[in-house]
């Protein structure tokens, strides 16, 4: 069975067209995210339109769109896509109040995915394997009374599930965790994880290109396994939100195959320092506070997403972090376009070195796309490091209300370095350029709560 759907999803996958065609940027090793909660309903078009920007960032794209859970969800036209109702309705199916999920028709799906492959940016689904929604009531052998666990129902006529794909089944009677209420997916139930798959398979031959797998604390770690697996071994991320290193080491190591984890260690430690005067920056690279710091080639970084923003202080330091370091950083959407941090969020006349857009230009011409990272210095108000296997730069990281720097050994041997990328919310004054010596020395300063990148003179 699993052999049959992997060599059908391989001939279904010939027929796509291939990432490429009209590439705008070379990758900068970035993923964004393309929503936010309760974006407006329509969604898909607003997505489409920001392609072309988002292709061509000082000559840099983006690697990944991560777009919104795609399907129809059991509250319909509202629904974020957490509920999922019906799987393989992605808005073709009139149920539930509505066509359309939030985000709009399959055919709006479908030109957004056409329009990020032609500039070949992969496009990440965002999937919910944990519970299910919007099911008719029964009664439940299981438990003895009725539970929403009958969607024989649904308009796709597939996944036409019952009591006995739910805990407690008579397959297992729990899993590792329950959300919200909702019906909590039993996954050793052969014929709901076989309808799992096929429906990833589906969804990869309707053109997503990889996962972000939702809630994984609540299952097991070989679900995520078996479903990257079996789905062609995509790019795959997984939320596991917890702040315990070693509980994410742990996770990662079970689950195996290569999944990538959102580094919510760093967030926190990241928010603590911005919102504070009197943070230690050297926390970012401690092991006990952020995956990144052991796990870089595993690591998706992020200063916010649709249900973390709480960096309000200073958040271009956080960017100014995961943007130079290593890891795969991840941009998210209200930051970007509805903050103004493209730009640094400056007031207009804004300055070319400022904002996210300048840190994805360092990333990608001088890192490379996948920066190597060696640290030169670090003590509580600052932090700096060098890139080492690519142009190259130098970062000074700066949380005290001073300016601030160090003398450091770089690799850059008499050169004049001059910053390229800079920020602060205090005193946004571009550092001045500097010349290292025979043995690569030089002193390299911050503005206060900012950061500045240095590189040879480009």
């Amino acid at each position: 069975m699993k052999v049959a759907r992997i060599l059908l999803f391989l001939v279904l996958l010939s027929l796509i067209t291939p990432l490429g065609g009209l590439q705008n940027g070379e990758k900068a090793g970035v993923i964004f995210q393309g929503f936010y909660w309760d974006v407006p309903e329509g969604w898909y078009g607003v997505l489409t339109d920001a392609a072309y920007d988002l292709s061509d960032i000082h000559g840099y794209s983006i690697d990944y769109i991560w777009f919104p859970p795609p399907s129809k969800g059991m509250s319909g036209s509202i629904s974020m896509g957490y509920d999922p109702y019906d799987y393989y309705d992605l808005g073709q199916y009139d149920q539930k109040g509505s066509v359309e999920t939030r985000f709009g028709t399959f055919n709006d799906l479908q030109r957004a995915i056409d329009a990020y492959h032609s500039y070949g940016i992969g496009v990440i689904g965002d999937i919910v394997l944990n519970h299910r929604g919007g099911g008719e009531l029964e009664y439940n052998p299981n438990t003895g009374s009725e539970s929403y666990t009958d969607f024989s129902g649904v308009a796709s006529g597939k996944c036409l599930w019952n009591y006995d794909a739910f805990h407690p089944s008579s397959y297992a009677q729990n899993d590792a965790g329950t959300f919200g209420g909702f019906p909590d997916v039993c996954h050793t139930n052969d014929s709901v994880m076989n309808d799992l798959v096929d429906w990833g398979l589906w969804l990869r031959n309707a053109g997503f290109d990889g996962w972000r797998l939702d809630y994984v604390k609540g299952y097991y770690p070989w679900v995520a396994e078996e479903f990257k697996n079996s789905t062609g071994d995509p790019f795959c991320v997984a939320e596991l939100w917890d702040r315990n290193v070693n509980l994410i080491e742990q996770w990662v190591y079970d689950a195996g195959s290569g999944i990538m984890v959102f580094d919510y260690p760093l967030y926190y430690t990241m928010r603590d320092v911005c919102m504070a005067t009197d943070g230690d920056i050297s926390s970012f690279i401690s092991r006990d506070a952020s995956f990144v710091a052991a796990h870089p080639e595993l690591s998706v970084t992020f200063a916010a997403n649709h249900d973390t923003d709480e960096i309000i202080d200073d958040k271009m330091l956080a960017y100014g972090f995961i943007l130079t370091y290593e890891g795969m950083p991840c941009v998210w959407w209200k930051d970007y376009f509805d903050y103004g941090l493209d730009k640094g969020g400056a007031e207009e006349p804004l300055q070319e070195g400022n904002g996210i857009d300048k840190l994805i230009w360092v990333r990608g011409y001088l890192g490379g796309g996948a920066p190597e990272i060696e640290v030169l210095y670090g003590d509580k108000d600052i932090l700096i490091y060098q890139e080492t296997e690519h142009k190259g730069y130098v970062v000074v990281l700066n949380d005290s209300t001073e300016w601030k720097g160090n003398y450091i050994k770089t690799r850059f041997i008499n050169e004049n370095l001059e910053c390229v990328a800079w920020s602060s919310t205090v005193d946004n004054s571009r550092p001045v350029s500097k010349r290292t010596d025979s043995m690569g020395g030089t002193d390299l300063w911050a503005p206060p709560r900012g950061y500045a990148v240095y590189a040879p003179e480009v």
